[in-house]
């Protein structure tokens, strides 16, 4: 068995164990059972549980969004991809059984190691939304805006719109029309 699976082992029994248990019950001895190697071997590979979290939920977000992110660049109109990318990040915790794990740990106990998690996941998404804005602004469909501060900003204003607004029938429609004002580049006069 080489180093490689050995690593996707202990990532995978670890994420299994995460979504189950949640960090705070789940131990090193615990995950290098489940993933059938020796409690030394996992420090072979890493110092402690909160870079194996770190590691396995990043691997789990960048799989998800990378699903997310080929569903929505089937959508012709840039700023709706942009749209639906941004609804799927801030949905994550509805419909991932990890995420929502960890969010509901992290509500409870405010654990370091899961907050260093959702800013690496913020940080992640911020370049995704960077990338997918700066493409609309090399094709002269978006405004030239400052990056990664709008994407950051985009990535918040999501957040907040799903997690702390009061939505109406309208308030989608108006979130994109909000999103075109913001982005869609201005014609001349």
């Amino acid at each position: 068995m080489d180093g490689n699976d050995k690593k996707t082992r202990i990532t995978a029994a670890a994420t299994k164990l995460f979504s189950a248990n949640g960090v705070r019950n789940t131990t090193i001895g615990e995950i290098a059972k489940t993933a059938g190697i020796g409690k030394g071997t996992i420090y072979y590979y890493y110092n402690d549980k909160t870079e194996i979290l770190l590691d396995c939920y990043m691997k789990h977000i960048k799989v998800t969004r990378q699903r997310a992110f080929e569903r929505s660049s089937e959508e012709k109109d840039l700023l709706f991809r942009i749209e639906k990318f941004l609804r799927y990040i801030s949905e994550e915790a509805r419909h991932d059984p990890f995420v929502a794990t960890l969010v509901a740990e992290y509500r409870e106990y405010r654990l370091a190691e899961i907050d260093l998690c959702f800013k690496h996941s913020e940080e992640d998404a911020v370049q995704i939304l960077s990338a997918m804005v700066k493409s609309g602004i090399e094709q002269g469909s978006l405004s030239d805006v400052p990056l990664p501060l709008t994407a950051f900003l985009l990535v918040r204003m999501m957040l907040a719109y799903n997690l702390d607004y009061q939505k109406n029938e309208k308030s989608d429609e108006e979130f994109l029309s909000l999103l075109k004002n913001m982005l869609e580049k201005k014609q001349d006069c």
